[in-house]
């Protein structure tokens, strides 16, 4: 058993980044990881144009820039949970990484130029207190989760985006049709970007 791949109650754990870099899904993703970091997301605006979009009074841009933010807050989720993103984001290897690359595995560069949330009130009717709160509490969580040991970053970061969902209904709402955006915004780079999880794999004998 390597030190960098074992067997731990039954879950198979890989922490060797092998072959090439992938912006959307890490080193060495599965089938499955892929299919989830490159369609999935597409998903995402479509659900949202069905289920409430269509009511709303929306321009052509006010619809296509709903539909990037849902694409990225929704597409950062996943692959930033992935266990081939989380094989690269925490990795102890030296490896030969490009701009983009060394950006994606930045823990504070990397969240810090999340400026999307600031399109929110070029765009819709809020204010610009709105993208200051949520990028501010979003860079603030992430500085103190890094400041704790690891082993309370989980549920730390799960505490910060318990608080975001709730703040959110209250103080610096989003626009109707967004009101979802904060929250995803937290999740994305505090818990599924920030916080160290195992780099599972499938089963030898399971098909990937």
């Amino acid at each position: 058993m390597s030190q960098d791949k074992y067997t731990v109650n039954g879950a198979n754990i890989d922490w060797n980044c092998a072959g090439k870099f992938n912006a959307t899904a890490g080193y060495s993703p599965t089938k499955a990881e892929s299919a989830i970091a490159n369609y999935a997301a597409f998903l995402a605006p479509v659900i949202l144009y069905f289920v409430m979009w269509n009511k709303l009074d929306w321009s052509i841009l006010q619809f296509a820039v709903a539909s990037f933010l849902a694409l990225d807050m929704v597409g950062g989720v996943l692959t930033n949970s992935l266990g081939s993103m989380k094989r690269f984001l925490h990795t102890n290897q030296t490896l030969d990484l490009n701009w983009l690359a060394k950006l994606v595995g930045s823990k504070f560069l990397f969240p810090a130029v999340h400026f999307q949330i600031f399109v929110v009130p070029l765009c819709f009717d809020v204010t610009w207190g709105y993208a200051f709160f949520w990028y501010g509490f979003m860079m603030a969580s992430i500085v103190f989760i890094h400041m704790l040991p690891q082993y309370i970053h989980r549920p730390v970061a799960l505490l910060f985006v318990m608080l975001s969902i709730m703040l959110s209904q209250v103080a610096f709402v989003g626009p109707v049709g967004l009101e979802w955006l904060a929250s995803f915004y937290i999740i994305k780079l505090v818990l599924s970007h920030g916080v160290r999880e195992e780099p599972y794999r499938p089963a030898i004998n399971e098909t990937k």
